[in-house]
């Protein structure tokens, strides 16, 4: 079902309130959301989303706000949205986004991240928005460079039955790992990814076109209550093709942990685990040489060192990476300076002679008397069913355990204890022009908070390259000028990200549909940690010279020392909107947990040796074994679990 004339309508009054004509020059100030032609680009919006679940939903919001009763429920007026004035409107939105009822203000994020989304991105067939020039913001740089592809995937273009001696689902930091080494154990490995092949040449470097094409779901889905966006790859080489190349090692208080949470025996502080760590950090080239700082990492590297506060270079998976050519990595690495596992493992894979199959949407586990015995997927409208010697799950913790829900297989722990790292910021505005979506993707951070409990529990500060849909999804909004002021002053703005390593955790479920569902919330311990975030954040801020700091909230707070009034007072306005789901804004870069390793079959997954308890020849390979948080960007991790278990498997078989 398509969405009718009166819900571009009922849309076309909340975008004109959200981003009304207001006083300044150019387009991007004078002129009406549906003067910019937002309401019209609706229905192809719609037409992206990822799944008919979420068209549902969007189609029912539209339909509540075009109801009395819909009113009531959502700013306590029995009027239709499109029947209030425009004060009346504005009041409405406030309303919701602070509302004491989850699903309302979850309504407001998802009307105000859409109506963002269509005004920072160019029109469909177009390359450039009308309100860049405004934001100082410059695109694309430039057009993709003509580079071949180095894979050829295996085209599937009937219904198949394959063997091979192990079938690889996932190709990221798990998966790509998993098949360099098995293929070049001589091994018959095929590898099954669900997203599709891009390398250099289709790196558009347009936010939307590199969401829509190498993101999970577009990056457009979240947890089920909207309170935590979640990005993870969904392309061949997954998460490592848009990260931004931070490669910590598993810290060893970590790795201790571990191997208690799973009570085993010296498996990841095990010899054999230090020398995946150290193959892997050869194999992706790990170095610090190539973080000359940008603009947005010398504001927070200058806040932390004038407090005296821990801020050291970032260690990253990168040859000859040029702070000319950086800042668009999350939209993949035209110059082939990001060593992920497309440009590595996968590569040796290739060369070894592995299948490689994009576009591998797997359904099941198959198997005899207990025993895995391959998978079945859809391919371009056609059934595959590889039968294989070993089964190796690297689909990421946020879909691995749903292809063994389906299955029916792994027991009662899987999808429990999900962790996804809760990522917020606080935003500084600054006199100078900052240009924070350039330079070098992360060149410092700090562990000084990271150790809150005497436990190792805290939180990261980090920064990244900020593009115009970052600020649509974190900043607030109060009222039109603002909200404008707010987005056409990117150039101004500089975040410092809070990278929280959470004690709490989620679960994944799978609906009627088979599709995945994620579900979270901060803990009270978490949500204290992140209060103190909040803080130490601003502080640095402060410190680097920010005129004002801005919070990411659904109702913006904000201050300006200049003006008066107090960090406390700044922080105490903060906690009045809250930090709760769609109260705080957060983000999921890293998804960990839901399938973890462990020595007892009732609250974990698989067993030291990467095995699923209870089904032979079933593996897992990928952050879902994570016992606990790993607290650090997680890709080393990752691979390193992965290569390990691989290698062992490759000697098993």
């Amino acid at each position: 079902m398509g969405l009718s004339d009166r819900a571009i309508s009922t849309f076309a009054a909340v975008a004109d309130t959200l981003l009304p004509a207001t006083a300044g020059e150019g387009a991007a100030w004078s002129k009406s959301a549906t003067e910019l032609g937002l309401p019209a680009r609706l229905r192809h919006i719609y037409d992206l989303l990822p799944s008919d679940r979420a068209r549902r939903e969007a189609r029912q919001l539209l339909a509540l706000l075009d109801s009395a009763a819909g009113g009531l429920m959502l700013y306590r007026k029995p009027r239709k949205f499109r029947s209030l004035s425009p004060l009346q409107r504005a009041d409405a939105l406030r309303s919701m986004s602070t509302s004491p009822l989850g699903p309302a203000r979850q309504a407001f994020k998802a009307l105000k991240l859409l109506v963002g989304y269509l005004y920072t991105t160019p029109p469909e067939g177009s390359s450039v928005s009308p309100v860049w020039e405004a934001m100082g913001y410059p695109g694309p740089d430039g057009p993709p460079p003509d580079v071949p592809k180095p894979i050829t995937p295996t085209h599937v273009t009937s219904d198949e039955q394959w063997t091979a001696d192990v079938v690889i689902v996932g190709s990221g930091a798990g998966g790509g790992v998993a098949a360099g080494v098995l293929a070049a154990a001589g091994l018959d490995v095929v590898v099954l990814e669900k997203g599709g092949y891009h390398n250099e040449a289709d790196f558009t470097h347009i936010e939307s076109e590199a969401y829509r094409d190498m993101y999970l779901d577009k990056g457009l889905h979240g947890t089920v209550d909207s309170g935590f966006s979640i990005l993870a790859g969904s392309t061949l080489g997954g998460g490592t093709v848009i990260n931004y190349t931070t490669s910590f090692a598993t810290p060893e208080q970590v790795r201790s942990q571990w191997d208690t949470e799973a009570r085993f025996r010296e498996v990841f502080t095990g010899e054999d685990f230090e020398r995946s760590s150290l193959a892997v950090h050869e194999r992706l080239g790990v170095n610090t040489d190539n973080n000359s700082p940008s603009r947005r990492e010398e504001l927070m590297d200058k806040g932390l060192r004038e407090l005296g506060w821990h801020v050291e270079s970032m260690p990253r998976n990168v040859a000859g990476c040029s702070p000319a050519d950086c800042g668009y990595c999350t939209m993949g690495c035209r110059t082939g300076s990001k060593q992920s596992t497309l440009a590595t493992y996968l590569e040796d894979a290739h060369r070894a002679g592995a299948r490689i199959v994009v576009g591998a949407d797997v359904d099941k586990v198959t198997t005899e008397n207990g025993t895995a015995t391959g998978v079945t997927a859809g391919v371009n409208g056609h059934r595959l069913e590889v039968r294989a010697r070993a089964v190796v799950l690297a689909a990421g913790a946020l879909n691995t355990p749903a292809i063994l829900l389906r299955s029916k297989l792994g027991g009662a722990a899987v999808g429990r204890n999900l962790r996804l790292h809760p990522v917020t910021a606080v935003w500084g505005r600054f006199a100078e022009p900052v240009e924070p979506w350039t330079g070098i993707m992360q060149a410092v951070y700090s562990d000084q908070f990271t150790d809150l409990d005497g436990q190792g529990f805290g939180f990261k500060f980090e920064t990244a390259p900020v593009h115009p849909l970052f600020p649509v999804l974190f900043i607030g909004w109060e009222d039109g000028a603002s909200f404008k002021r707010d987005l056409l002053g990117l150039n101004y703005m500089s975040p410092i990200g809070i990278v929280l390593r959470d004690r709490g955790s989620g679960r994944v479920k799978i609906g009627r549909d088979g599709r995945p569902t994620w579900h979270y919330r901060l803990s009270k311990v978490d949500t204290d940690h992140m209060r103190e975030g909040v803080r130490r954040a601003s502080e640095a801020l402060l410190a680097a010279g920010a005129v004002e700091v801005l919070s990411s909230t659904s109702r913006p707070v904000r201050w300006s020392p200049a003006l008066g009034g107090s960090l406390d007072g700044f922080l105490s306005d903060i906690a009045s909107v809250g930090y709760a789901n769609n109260r705080m804004t957060y983000l999921s870069f890293h998804q960990m947990g839901s399938a973890r390793m462990g020595s007892r079959p009732e609250n974990s997954v698989v067993d030291q040796e990467n095995q699923v308890h209870g089904t032979p020849g079933l593996y897992v390979m990928d952050a879902s074994t994570f016992p606990l948080a790993s607290g650090v960007n997680p890709m080393i991790s990752i691979e390193t679990i992965a290569h390990r278990g691989a290698s062992a498997l490759a000697a098993r078989l």
